[in-house]
């Protein structure tokens, strides 16, 4: 056979040689694909089979030494000929432990990390970024945790008209009712303090979005429906209800309450705390509004055990209907992590489903490293041993709760 001119070629040939059992043809190139860098994972295994099949075991031996000197471990992707060419040798038990010996050790093990848990998207009750601009000036001065931030906008809301039971048209924003209070001396209900509460909220960098409430037997009657907020709170890692009208809030002990967790209660028969600060509202009215808290549905979705499509004697469009409310309640601290590659070396690219993120936090060995969201990657230390790293998704208010990653280097 000619010489082969280039790498390339030679290994064509070899490949269509290997792939038609030319066993012959094989072994007159192996002086050549001796000096190719496939020679001990590849040609001097598969030299070794073809040698074997000619019924030359010593030739065949020697070829396998030499794959097996040279680091050979894989004799599955020769799909069963390397056992059948050595299976019988007194020394196969021998070879096999060389073959497992020659594995390399694995060089990067992760042993823990965080996950996002599977949800819908998330929808808020946002306006436009041009109409948050314009929504800013109106807002309180804000300062503190996010939950001081929500609560002071809670108050500022139910302080800014009395309620009446009007309404501005669905496409209208919380600037357009706050105009229409300032210039105009209108009023409004529910529905227009969950607006604005809902917007200056995401406007001020608090993921928000609107609850309707309603109470049993809501198909009939009127009143039967309530309009709420509820926002994302960093500092307290949860969903959290904010009664704009009545500036009102949940709470157990002194956590302040989901939607979920309100109904969870409502079904409990158990009311919890009724934190009115502020509000118009006495705390013995807690009972009442309590009451709302039988169907719930937030921006984006309703869930239900069973549902009725009615709603004050008229049916009525709904959300996305969902069983759970775990579809549509994501923790934002929550960080998902996939492998990268930087400089030749490991790292984890990070994402979050946090709307406000400037990007994430990495605690290692007494170290904070502050990872960007244009490129969100954390390229793994590489030094031998056990590795803990604090993961954070990182906002303008600070970092969240922290995610573990855990890995070892191995080599």
């Amino acid at each position: 056979m000619s010489v082969m001119t280039t790498p390339t070629q030679l290994r064509i040939a070899a490949e269509d040689l290997l792939r038609a059992e030319d066993d012959g043809g094989l072994l007159a190139l192996a002086h050549q694909l001796r000096e190719d860098e496939l020679w001990p994972s590849l040609w001097a295994p598969a030299c070794a089979v073809a040698a074997s099949r000619l019924g030359r075991q010593a030739l065949a031996r020697g070829y396998l030494d030499e794959a097996l000197d040279g680091g050979f471990f894989q004799p599955e992707i020769f799909e069963g000929e390397v056992e059948k060419a050595f299976g019988a040798d007194p020394a196969w038990p021998a070879i096999q432990a060389r073959f497992a010996a020659n594995l390399p050790p694995v060089p990067l093990l992760l042993t823990e990390w965080p996950t996002l848990t599977p949800t819908l998207p998330l929808e808020l009750y946002r306006t436009t970024p041009d109409r948050e601009e314009l929504l800013r000036p109106y807002l309180p001065e804000l300062s503190g945790s996010a939950w001081n931030r929500a609560l002071t906008l809670l108050h500022w809301v139910t302080g800014r008209w009395e309620h009446a039971n009007d309404h501005v048209a669905e496409e209208q924003d919380a600037v357009d009712v706050l105009r229409h209070v300032d210039d105009d001396g209108m009023r409004f209900a529910c529905v227009e303090y969950s607006v604005v509460l809902s917007h200056a909220l995401n406007a001020a960098g608090i993921p928000a979005r609107r609850v309707g409430l309603r109470q049993r037997d809501y198909h009939a009657g009127w009143g039967k429906g309530h309009v709420v907020s509820e926002a994302w709170l960093d500092d307290l890692g949860k969903w959290v209800v904010l009664d704009g009208q009545n500036g009102a809030y949940w709470s157990s002990g002194d956590q302040p309450l989901s939607a979920p967790e309100l109904q969870a209660a409502f079904t409990a028969g158990s009311p919890p705390a009724f934190v009115a600060a502020d509000g118009p509202l006495a705390p013995d009215t807690a009972a009442f509004w309590f009451t709302y808290f039988h169907h719930i549905a937030t921006t984006g979705a309703t869930w239900a055990e069973t549902f009725v499509p009615h709603f004050q004697g008229a049916p009525r469009v709904s959300r996305q209907l969902v069983r759970s409310p775990a579809d549509v309640y994501p923790d934002l601290g929550e960080i998902g992590l996939s492998m990268d590659v930087r400089a030749d070396t490991a790292a984890v690219r990070l994402t979050c489903r946090h709307p406000h993120f400037l990007g994430y936090a990495v605690q290692h060995d007494g170290v904070r490293h502050e990872i960007g969201a244009a490129d969100p990657v954390w390229p793994l230390p590489t030094g031998p041993g056990e590795h803990e790293a604090a993961l954070s998704v990182r906002t303008a208010l600070g970092d969240l709760p922290p995610r573990r990653l855990a890995f070892r280097v191995l080599s």
